[in-house]
């Protein structure tokens, strides 16, 4: 069992709601103590705390909690560390925000959590807890015949959280007062004293119980029996040749397989043929499309060369004439080649007429070769329009290939079929041969068995060796506190409470009661600690110190003479000095006492005072004049 070194620690428990202001309330890791008047809301917040603990009881439907709706519990983990429980007031699963948010903001890192315990998964607060503290999936027994359950995370919460009903109960601070829970609480108390849980007892079953549930057994057997022979003989008559029947139809079966697996291989072959043939066809078509258009596009631009080429060898030619007539005289007026006057000149005309032959030069080159790049295309378009055709051939003639084999592929895919239905009815009757026979070795089996007799009931509960060691631990609290008496401390294992200078604790007055409960948890804490045992690390106690109350004020009545003789003493101061020591663990201390002078120095000490004009008025603010 892995113990984590460090416990669970409660952080903070805060209450919010539509329009509400936010209440809450906070603790730090040694002592706690709040002191309060009545009706403050100290005894509630002790309930919300086991409410938030995994509690499926209602809370108290008290006024000062109207508006508020969701209650948030901050915790310290061993290994998630910070965390936040956040749950409506009305019950239901938790939600889990890591990292301590505020109650007013909702955390990014939500998680889920069932209030219901189940050990198969980790998403519920039980058992997120229970491996949180390293107690893992445990069993304990619930009879004393050794029947068994998993260990619940609610199963130790009443060894770390007292009520003020339960503190000063007659009842053992082991149990809870009802007979069909003791054994499990047993159960649990000594798998926190030894770490050892219940589940290697194997169970047993008393013999009026045993020969009833046989019977009973064998009596379905017999009938589960009986319907397998019905089935058999209704539609397995010869139900002895099976087996032989199954092996010939094996054969046979895996020859249909085979053939039909080549046949759909055949037809898988010419469909790749025809997804090949038709994927090669839309490329030569997308292709020829291309060289259609390129042709037509090239045809255009040749009749632009043919036009620039007119165009040119006019320029030149007209520049060639009037260099012919340039020295001569003029054939309108007569005059002399040297009277002539020109807007350009004979030098002019030259440059023109001889810059159109490069161009039309140039051109015809150009020209020659788009008529070789016209060629390729048609000759490209030539070849294409032939490829077109094959592929079209490949083609039709995948088509055909897979109209032939198709009709002998599902005769071949229906005679699998057939013989498939043959043989899974032929092995339905081996299972059922099969199942009969299992049914009637475990019917003889059964009524082979015999009764557990007395002597195998197990011992169950802890042992006196541990219980003695135990009740030491609880002595030397008392002597810590200065408890009256000699303070010899026995365990009773009828009772599983304790015997204190050979008194039943039971025997006292409630404030007393109160005051050894809550010596019996606190030894129980530190018990564990100093073994290297599990434990939640934290103690609630409501009203530890009710000896100490006001015979007159508090509902609680007068004092017995041995919560009087108690009274007298100074146990109070010891009790609190003892408590803050402890620094490995956290105790909240709740008290309706008034707080004793100095009490400070010792804890985180808050005062509910009820008094709206003075200090803090209680767990939730003052609605007074709202």
């Amino acid at each position: 069992m892995t113990v984590s070194q460090h416990p669970i620690a409660l952080r903070g428990l805060s209450f919010t709601g539509p329009d509400c202001p936010l209440a809450e309330v906070d603790f730090d890791i040694g002592l706690n103590l709040l002191f309060g008047a009545s009706n403050t809301g100290k005894s509630f917040m002790v309930k919300v705390l086991d409410f938030m603990l995994g509690s499926s009881r209602p809370l108290p439907e008290i006024s000062e909690r109207d508006g508020y709706d969701r209650a948030w519990l901050a915790l310290t983990l061993p290994s998630q560390g910070d965390v936040t429980l956040m749950r409506s007031l009305a019950g239901g699963a938790f939600e889990l925000h890591s990292g301590h948010v505020s109650a007013v903001e909702r955390g990014k890192n939500v998680r889920t959590l069932s209030a219901r315990h189940d050990r198969s998964n980790d998403d519920n607060l039980s058992q997120l807890l229970l491996n949180e503290l390293g107690f893992g999936s445990k069993s304990i027994a619930v009879d004393a015949n050794g029947k068994q359950r998993s260990l619940s995370f609610r199963d130790i919460v009443r060894f770390c959280l007292v009520d003020e009903t339960i503190i000063q109960s007659e009842t053992s601070p082991v149990e809870a007062g009802q007979y069909t829970t003791v054994t499990a609480e047993r159960s649990v108390f000594k798998l926190m004293l030894t770490g050892v849980d219940d589940s290697a007892v194997v169970p047993m079953v008393n013999k009026t119980v045993f020969r009833t549930q046989t019977n009973a057994k064998l009596e379905i057997l017999d009938e589960m029996i009986a319907n397998i022979d019905e089935n058999l003989t209704a539609d397995y008559p010869d139900a002895n040749g099976l087996a032989d029947q199954y092996e010939k139809l094996t054969g046979t079966f895996t020859a249909a397989q085979e053939e039909a697996q080549l046949s759909q291989d055949h037809i898988r072959a010419q469909l790749d043929r025809k997804r090949d043939a038709a994927s090669k066809l839309a490329g030569i078509q997308q292709r020829l499309t291309e060289v259609a258009m390129n042709l037509v596009r090239f045809a255009q631009l040749d009749e632009v060369y043919s036009s620039d080429v007119q165009r040119l060898e006019t320029v030149e030619e007209a520049g060639f004439l009037l260099l012919l007539g340039s020295d001569k005289d003029c054939p309108l007026c007569g005059a002399a080649p040297d009277a002539q006057s020109h807007d350009h000149g004979l030098t002019d005309i030259e440059e023109i007429r001889a810059a159109s032959a490069v161009e039309i030069e140039k051109i015809v080159r150009h020209r020659a070769s788009l008529m070789e790049t016209v060629n390729a295309l048609t000759l490209e378009r030539e070849t294409l329009r032939s490829d077109l055709a094959t592929q079209s051939t490949e083609l039709d003639k995948a088509d055909e290939e897979i109209r032939r084999l198709s009709p002998e592929a599902r005769e071949k895919q229906q005679l699998l079929a057939e013989l498939t239905s043959v043989r899974d009815h032929v092995k339905h009757g081996l299972d059922l041969l099969s199942q009969k026979q299992a049914l009637v070795d475990r019917r003889a089996e059964m009524a082979n068995v015999k009764p557990a007799s007395n002597s195998d009931k197990p011992r169950l509960g802890v042992s006196s060796t541990v219980a003695h060691d135990f009740a030491q631990t609880v002595s030397d609290v008392l002597r810590e506190w200065q408890f009256p008496g000699k303070r010899h401390v026995t365990f009773d294992e009828v009772t599983y409470d304790l015997r204190i200078d050979g008194k039943h604790r039971r025997d006292n007055g409630k404030g007393v009661r109160a005051v050894t409960h809550a010596a019996f948890k606190v030894a129980l804490l530190i018990f564990c600690r100093e073994r290297g045992l599990p434990h939640p690390g934290f103690l609630v106690l409501d009203t530890p110190l009710l000896t100490y109350r006001d015979p007159i004020r508090s509902k609680e009545g007068p004092l017995a003479a041995d919560e009087q003789e108690l009274r007298n003493t100074s146990l109070r101061d010891f009790f609190f000095e003892h408590l803050a020591s402890l620094s490995f663990a956290e105790f909240i201390i709740v008290e309706n006492i008034d707080p004793p002078l100095g009490i400070e120095e010792l804890g985180h000490t808050q005062v509910f005072t009820s008094d709206p004009n003075s200090g803090r008025f209680g767990l939730f603010p003052s609605r007074a004049g709202g």
